[in-house]
């Protein structure tokens, strides 16, 4: 039994389950080179039908979002990919009041400014979005199915929950088919929805309106304010807070609640924001997202008595948020979706796809997330000899690559790694990864001067070998960390070892907890260079120049090499070096 998950909005991906495991996960921006990439993600398609299961052995596809927006949003730009999120300043004309400057963008199609909704039971406009969505997919119509936006995400949390008895699934993101957050029951094998809130309510849109007012890209770089709050004094943001707090809520019911309306939005956070300081404007939001989602759980855990959390949605992407609620004390256990934002509805949607189609076969709990495209030796050769890479590079086969890369680590060189099945998800887990000694701050300047050009506020993070974990993670021991997506405190033993991997403003650590089974060769690096330096991490960042998606081919990762100031770059048994010896 095959089924597929497509996901074709922001950050587009295909997700393929065989028999009730994930065998294949990947985002069309791996192979079409476009940051976040929007559209239909035929690449990614082409490349599971050609190399791992044709269209007539696919039993059903499941397509993420009923309603019709999507597609609308598909057949404005042309049905072609695109790159979605969007600076404010880029949409201001002269004498455009915000709102209209806000049509012109994707969050302004979002907060449902563009008048839209009257489509959504247009027959015939549905009709030609399914025959659409079957054409691409080259599948007969009775194979395709379509999923909810917000169950999508709630199936793709209750996989590693089945085995829990009892799962409260909370959901919360930007919009999706009208929503922004829902809260479910998973009890006896089924979902019950408890709450749903509709998107005129969002935090999301609070959130990337924030991003947006302070100058980054909205739906892209809301990290980067979540980076940036640490630095906030209390005294001065917290007024804002106070501010914030009057116009988005949780009622007694256990529902978000949002006093402007859509219209009013902008404008009223504009209000709030003017002649306030960046950092502060960071701290104010961050605080409110944390308050509030703590809220919103606490309601619902208290209201049910089930103490088990499940979250999934853009917004869980906040990792300080999700580390609120590890601290919680009426949570026991928690699973944050790995990349828990539009990419992972793939998942959701096949997951509810193989439960549908195959009750009797259980779906497997996600593991490790080294589900993408691999790269023999024989690739690597022909990707070499394609870009001249022996003009360039000094280029060996060493007796053990593992071991040697951990060495150069040791060294203090800075190391590139492009080996092995590409990783699922926002997060680099070591096979598209810069690695970097942790212990010296110095290499945080050196990797952004070589290919990062990270804002300087930004904080790297650390893999760490699972035995090490109590040494450099405080509370690490509530929630398993292998995918990076929940902050933790760390330990005085961190702060000296791993430096250049911890927040450096209020030393928090987002970890990878490297697991040898899960990861082999990556563990093996970890050790070697532990077993030189006596430090059970490195510095682990993504292979990708600045505004690109991760490397996924040795031709990305050479040209990405060419183009930066990194001189080594470790691909399958090869070590190539640059005859320029940089960092």
């Amino acid at each position: 039994m095959k089924v597929l998950g497509i996901h074709y909005g922001h950050n587009a991906t295909v997700c393929l389950i065989e028999n009730g495991t994930i065998t294949f996960c990947q985002s069309e921006e791996r192979l079409n080179r476009i940051k976040n990439s929007t559209g239909f993600p035929f690449l990614t398609l082409d490349y599971i039908y050609n190399h791992i299961a044709p269209p007539e052995a696919i039993d059903l596809a499941v397509v993420f979002q009923k309603t019709i927006y999507g597609y609308l949003h598909l057949k404005k730009h042309g049905f072609k990919s695109f790159q979605y999120g969007y600076y404010l300043r880029d949409a201001t004309l002269n004498g455009k009041s915000l709102k209209e400057r806000l049509k012109q963008t994707d969050l302004g199609w979002s907060l449902g400014l563009i008048k839209i909704a009257a489509t959504e039971n247009d027959k015939s406009l549905q009709k030609e979005a399914h025959r659409y969505f079957t054409r691409s997919l080259k599948l007969p119509p009775e194979k395709v199915q379509y999923l909810d936006h917000h169950l999508a995400h709630a199936y793709s949390a209750l996989l590693n929950t089945q085995d829990w008895g009892r799962a409260l699934i909370f959901t919360l993101d930007g919009v999706g088919d009208w929503k922004c957050a829902t809260v479910n029951l998973y009890e006896n094998g089924k979902l019950t929805a408890l709450s749903t809130t509709d998107h005129r309510n969002s935090l999301g849109y609070y959130y990337s309106g924030t991003t947006a007012i302070l100058g980054m890209k909205a739906e892209e770089h809301e990290f980067k304010v979540m980076g940036l709050a640490p630095y906030a004094k209390p005294t001065y943001y917290k007024p804002i807070t106070d501010e914030l707090r009057k116009l988005l809520t949780i009622d007694a019911d256990g529902n978000w609640v949002s006093r402007p309306t859509l219209n009013q939005l902008m404008p009223e956070l504009e209000r709030v924001y003017r002649f306030q300081r960046f950092d502060n404007i960071a701290g104010a939001i961050q605080e409110l997202t944390e308050e509030l989602i703590a809220r919103w759980v606490r309601f619902w855990v208290e209201k049910t008595g089930c103490r088990n959390v499940a979250v999934a949605g853009g917004v869980f992407m906040n990792v300080k948020a999700c580390q609120k609620m590890a601290e919680m004390d009426t949570v026991d256990k928690l699973f944050v979706v790995p990349s828990a934002a539009d990419e992972t509805t793939a998942v959701g949607c096949a997951v509810r796809g193989s439960m549908a189609l195959a009750p009797q076969t259980p779906v497997q709990p996600l593991r490790d997330l080294y589900l993408g495209m691999d790269f023999d030796d024989a690739k690597i050769e022909k990707a070499m000899a394609e870009m001249n890479a022996g003009e360039r590079y000094d280029v060996s086969r060493p007796e053990n690559i593992n071991c040697k890369i951990g060495h150069l680590l040791a060294e203090n060189k800075i190391v590139a790694r492009c080996s092995g099945r590409m990783e699922f998800g926002a997060r680099a887990l070591g096979n598209r990864s810069i690695l970097a000694n942790p212990s010296d701050r110095k290499n945080v300047q050196l990797i952004n001067d070589a290919v990062k050009s990270r804002d300087f506020w930004m904080p790297f993070t650390p893999s760490i070998l699972e035995d090490d974990m109590p040494r450099y993670v405080q509370n690490h021991e509530r929630i398993f960390a292998p995918y990076m997506c929940i902050t933790f405190n760390s330990t005085p033993e961190a702060r000296r070892d791993l430096p250049a991997a911890l927040h450096p403003k209020d030393f928090t650590v987002r970890p990878q907890c490297v697991r040898k089974d899960w990861n082999s060769d990556y563990y093996e690096i970890i050790r070697a260079f532990k077993d030189q330096t006596g430090i059970g991490g490195v510095l682990n960042t993504s292979f990708n120049l600045h505004g690109e998606p991760n490397v996924c081919s040795p031709v990305d990762a050479i040209r990405t090499v060419d183009n930066s100031g990194l001189a080594y770059l470790a691909m399958g048994s090869y070590l190539l070096a640059k005859r320029d010896n940089q960092p």
